[in-house]
């Protein structure tokens, strides 16, 4: 470098003395007219001649050395030379203070796989695209460098971490637009850092600290990502394009992994309530442009870091924290959904309209991104219920997740090992005031002396599809004991057994499930009611009027749970299959008063005349059972006469009443 130096030193000495021996000819020239003569003149056009062609080698030399000056710090792509990077670090290290000093290191994540699948000139070109990528992300601060193979290096001056943040977003969006053409779509890793006052580090080592980061970021990739699923992914064309969980979890990781303890976070995820509805009446290209308007508004959330649609109606985000509390957070999203929501309102036909939102602030560093996606959208669901439609994810909801997590992963292994029982709870015939039948329900020995209700497990199992499979459960254990009785010559009763709702969605395969229980117990169909709730007949109409001919046709019975709920309209009564009906429960709530005497007396005088058997449950006092048998009903069911008991108790009590 230094000898490139001093020649071009020599090259602008020479110039200089060309060109002043030629202005010295052409002054002699026109001082003197003895140069008039024309041999004298034919040397002196020569000696000018010979300058001027000096001039332009000495020229020519020096453009060539200055090439060769710089191209000695840059490679074929254009970008300085790891050479080049270390001078540059060494002057910076000579200053006096690296306040403000910030070092991006980026690596290529599945060059090897187009190396060895397209071949290394197929790599060059990929690391060209990635190299000519980064130079669009430059500052006038910055200084760009290859590091190695397809490692790059970026030193940012008078910055911020913030500022490489934004560089770092730049960069994705570029990669993004690239890969949505690309045949081979580009993923990277990035690692940065900022030195600055409380916050200092030599030049090593925070090249260090970004190298670390990068790896971290790289090894993440890799293990929670196939080849195929390391760039982002797109459910539709721009501007309706959406970012998968893949993308999302990668963006979460790259942020959160390089601002661990210097920046604070929260996650942030909305949605739409019933969109699915505007899509139906106002039509899908409404529906579209409803969102795109509504993702270029919550792009300009302040302090945003990101902001992205991920799936159908639901919008998600990254917001800076670190100088508001969550609580404040909260305020301002409740603020600027209003504003959202009123812009909807005037530039669409549509009359309602509501954004709601869940928030999880990121305080634990240990928690992994799909997590943080989780927790946002399990509150994101629980929005509707509050004030403003923005809620909080807090130490009630980690228990109630832990709730869920605790019953979907043990469910399995609890019905393997029969810590699922059938409790039975007696059904009472107002006439004879005897047992007459009794409604088969469900406990889970969780733990010695600990036994869960249906409410602590349920609805969790409805949400996940294992209803199903409790069900089926619950099925074989009421037929097995039927069979146990019959063949012991015991006395039994028909027993009632609920159906879930989530039945209807394979109707086929409840019918065919039941059928082979049959076929194992040999159950008297006579003993058997179906219990269907009110909300699942009038969802499901076809597929429970379907089990209804079915079960007749086995010989069982339907019963109709919960009627009068609030589903039904008088106009469905007229085509009611069900065989017996079963008063909801809120009937009965609290004292009877003198007009709920006469609802229930005239509901009771229509169902007699349709020919419906009636079952009153939640019966608690004497007083509600007197009229209830007055009235006209069949059975009743409730603590007035007996709780729930485990089948060997109901057995036991049967046994006793011989």
């Amino acid at each position: 470098m230094d000898r490139n130096k001093k020649i071009i030193l020599i090259c602008g000495t020479q110039i200089a003395i060309f060109l002043l021996f030629l202005c010295t000819l052409i002054l002699h020239i026109q001082a003197d007219e003895h140069y008039s003569n024309g041999i004298i003149m034919i040397f002196i056009g020569a000696l000018i001649l010979l300058s001027l062609t000096g001039c332009a080698l000495s020229f020519v030399m020096l453009d060539y050395t200055r090439d060769v000056v710089r191209f000695a710090s840059s490679d074929v792509m254009g970008v300085h030379n790891k050479k080049a990077l270390e001078k540059k670090l060494y002057d910076l290290q000579e200053k006096d203070d690296t306040f403000n000093l910030g070092i991006m290191m980026f690596d290529l994540n599945n060059l090897k796989k187009i190396n060895d699948t397209y071949g290394h000139e197929q790599g060059d070109v990929f690391i060209k695209t990635f190299a000519s990528l980064l130079t669009r992300i430059l500052t006038e601060n910055s200084f760009l460098a290859r590091y190695g193979g397809d490692e790059f290096v970026i030193v940012e001056e008078h910055t911020s971490l913030d500022k490489l943040a934004e560089m770092n977003h730049r960069l994705q969006t570029l990669v993004d637009d690239y890969n949505e053409n690309a045949l081979h779509a580009i993923s990277y890793a990035v690692g940065y850092d900022v030195s600055y006052r409380n916050h200092y580090y030599l030049i090593p080592d925070l090249m260090k600290i970004a190298d670390e980061k990068m790896y971290e970021d790289k090894r993440y990739k890799k293990e929670h990502m196939s080849s195929e699923t390391q760039s982002i992914s797109y459910s539709s064309p721009k501007p309706f394009r959406s970012v998968s969980s893949e993308y999302l979890i990668k963006k979460l990781h790259t942020i959160l992994s390089n601002h661990k303890g210097q920046r604070s976070y929260a996650f942030v995820t909305s949605d739409i309530q019933d969109f699915r509805l505007i899509n139906e009446y106002w039509g899908y290209e409404t529906g579209n442009s409803i969102l795109d308007t509504i993702l270029k508004m919550v792009e300009h959330f302040p302090d945003g870091c990101f902001a992205y649609r991920y799936h159908a109606d639901i919008f998600v985000g990254l917001v800076d924290i670190t100088n508001m509390s969550v609580d404040e957070l909260r305020d301002k999203i409740i603020s600027y959904n209003s504003d959202i929501e009123a812009h909807i309102l005037e530039q669409y036909p549509v009359s309602r309209f509501q954004f709601r939102t869940g928030i999880y602030a990121i305080e634990d560093d240990s928690v992994i991104p799909a997590e943080i996606i989780s927790h946002a959208n399990t509150v994101r669901k629980l929005a509707s219920e509050v004030d403003g439609h923005v809620y909080i994810y807090g130490p009630h909801i980690a228990e109630m997740e832990q709730h869920r997590a605790d019953v979907i992963n043990s469910f399995q292994s609890a019905i393997n090992n029969n810590d699922i029982c059938i409790y039975m709870q007696p059904k009472i015939g107002c006439k004879s005031k005897k047992i007459e039948s009794a409604e088969v329900l469900v406990r889970w020995n969780k733990a010695p002396g600990v036994v869960w209700t249906p409410d602590k497990f349920l609805p969790l199992l409805e949400e996940s599809g294992e209803i199903t499979t409790l069900d089926y459960y619950v099925y074989e254990k009421a037929f097995a004991w039927l069979k146990e009785r019959r063949d012991s010559g015991l006395p039994v009763v028909p027993i009632s057994l609920n159906v879930s709702p989530a039945h209807f969605n394979n109707i086929t395969e409840f019918e065919q499930k039941v059928h082979e229980l049959f076929v194992k117990y040999n159950p008297d169909p006579r003993l058997l009611i179906f219990e269907i709730t009110e909300e699942a007949y009038i969802h499901n109409y076809d597929a429970v009027n379907r089990m209804i001919e079915h079960f007749h046709n086995a010989g069982a019975l339907i019963s109709m749970d919960d009627f009068g709920s609030g589903y039904s309209s008088l106009n469905t009564m007229k085509d009611i299959q069900f065989d017996e009906i079963k008063m909801d429960k809120r009937f009965l709530d609290g004292p009877l008063s003198t007009n709920g005497k006469i609802v229930i007396e005239e509901i009771f005088h229509m169902l007699k005349r349709t020919h419906h058997s009636i079952v009153c449950e939640g019966v608690e006092t004497k007083e509600v059972a007197d009229f209830l048998t007055v009235a006209g009903c069949n059975e009743m069911q409730g603590f007035y006469y007996y709780k729930p008991m485990p089948s060997e108790g109901f057995s036991a009590l049967l046994d006793s009443m011989q």
